[in-house]
């Protein structure tokens, strides 16, 4: 526990642009019933609580000011691997890659291994996320990989979800013994309970694996050689490089993308080489259908082998970043695209003036591609950090409109995603959160609540 002040300035803000959060006290849990101790005082005193993970969130804190932080960072332990029921159940507080590299020891890994931020990003940051990211192709996000929950409710009650709810079971399913309600926790931000530990399907660690690199002249026709590649549910992960991604990448060193429009990167995983070869030569022939060219899968290899050991908190020369992460059907894009170069235009110059860069990266997830869409700007220029912001919240809006689904919300997209919802449904979300947290401690202010 600390009031110090540099204690609390250090964990005042995320990892985005956004304004600092100061409250009037860290506290750092090891167990359930410690978060259980906390919430019941903050309840007592109506304090406000906020529940912090790796802090590598992108889209502000909470607003206000004052009021509990929980660190839920020292709850990372591994409570048990169950190999008859093929979950793993770990606090919260553990970071994506600690948990796959604990896993691997033992020969598993969970189908979706986290976003490409979990060298800090928690599991329980992940869930009030339903994050996507590495294993999102094939398997889909933490959502599909997630049997359970323990909870601490904003009242200090605690609860567990899925077939842990049957204290004679084992946590093997989500399905059944009522609703779903560790549907409930997924995507809420934090606002309806504090996750302090998951359960999480595992699979074997894939033995063999194989790459493969694309590049197209024409968006429309990658993106339905992305479809038909995933009709057949095919690749572990897929990503989509836009012109300037191409560029940079190119001139690292990777062969074959200095100087194309759009390339795509499949990772195709199995337990034999003959598996991996055939899956790959069905991906080589969809890719060749839609004129894809095949150049060395340097990217690839070299991005899904070691996500965690490379991500970078700056740009290629330096600069601060933010982004916005969501989901859209796979052919949508290209119109997507249109819609965020239309936004754009608006402000090309004083982005031209103020150096601010945009790329895009996009992942696949499932039926869906999800955009990474990436401003630089030098941070030392407040005047360019400003002016991102507002670009930013821009392109958010638009998005919006255009049918995107965000996950990341935090407070600034979340915000926009609220003022969305339709009347009856916001007044559905808010009763939930005024039955669960009738003092509205628990993360105050997010999704409007």
């Amino acid at each position: 526990v600390s009031d110090d002040i540099n204690v609390r300035l250090a964990y005042s803000r995320d990892a985005s642009p956004e304004p600092p959060r100061i409250c009037d006290v860290v506290v750092r849990p090891a167990s359930t019933e410690e978060v259980a101790e906390i919430i019941k005082v903050a309840n007592r005193f109506k304090t406000p609580v906020i529940i912090r993970g790796g802090g590598a969130n992108l889209v502000g804190l909470p607003p206000g000011s004052g009021g509990i932080t929980i660190d839920m960072t020292r709850m990372s332990k591994i409570i048990e691997i169950d190999e008859t029921s093929m979950t793993v159940t770990a606090q919260t507080g553990i970071n994506w890659s600690m948990l796959t590299y604990e896993l691997k020891k033992k020969g598993y890994r969970t189908p979706f291994y986290g976003p490409f931020s979990g060298g800090a990003a928690t599991i329980g940051g992940g869930i009030s996320n339903a994050s996507a990211g590495l294993g999102s192709a094939k398997y889909g996000t933490v959502a599909d990989i997630l049997v359970g929950l323990e909870v601490v409710l904003p009242t200090g009650d605690v609860i567990r979800t899925g077939s842990g709810a049957n204290p004679y079971a084992r946590k093997f399913t989500r399905w059944g013994f009522g609703p779903d309600m560790t549907g409930l926790f997924v995507g809420d931000q934090g606002v309806f309970g504090v996750k302090t530990e998951a359960t999480l399907k595992i699979m074997p660690w894939p033995d063999a694996q194989a790459f493969g690199s694309y590049t197209f002249q024409d968006l429309e026709k990658a993106c339905k050689a992305i479809y038909e590649v995933q009709l057949r549910h095919i690749p572990t992960n897929i990503i989509l490089l836009e012109p300037d991604f191409n560029r940079l990448f190119g001139k690292a060193g990777f062969r074959g993308l200095a100087d194309v429009p759009f390339s795509v990167h499949l990772h195709i995983e199995g337990y034999s080489k003959e598996e991996v070869e055939k899956q790959k030569a069905i991906a080589d022939e969809i890719m060749k259908k839609y004129d894809g060219q095949e150049v060395p899968p340097d990217f690839p290899s070299w991005n899904f082998t070691r996500p965690w050991e490379w991500q970078p908190r700056t740009g290629p020369l330096g600069q601060a970043w933010i982004t916005a992460c969501y989901k859209m059907p796979i052919l949508d894009y290209p119109a997507h695209r249109e819609m965020w170069y239309r936004v754009l235009d608006k402000y090309k110059d004083v982005m031209k003036e103020k150096k601010i860069d945009f790329y895009v990266a996009s992942l696949v997830v499932e039926n869906a591609l999800d955009p990474m869409n990436v401003l630089y700007w030098f941070d030392e220029d407040e005047e360019a950090r400003e002016w991102v912001r507002r670009i930013w919240r821009d392109l958010i809006e638009n998005e919006i409109r255009h049918g995107a689904i965000h996950y990341w919300l935090g407070k600034v997209i979340g915000e926009r995603v609220a003022r969305t919802y339709t009347g009856v449904y916001f007044d559905f979300l808010r009763t939930i959160k005024r039955t669960l947290d009738p003092n509205n401690i628990l993360n105050p202010g997010l999704l409007l609540l």
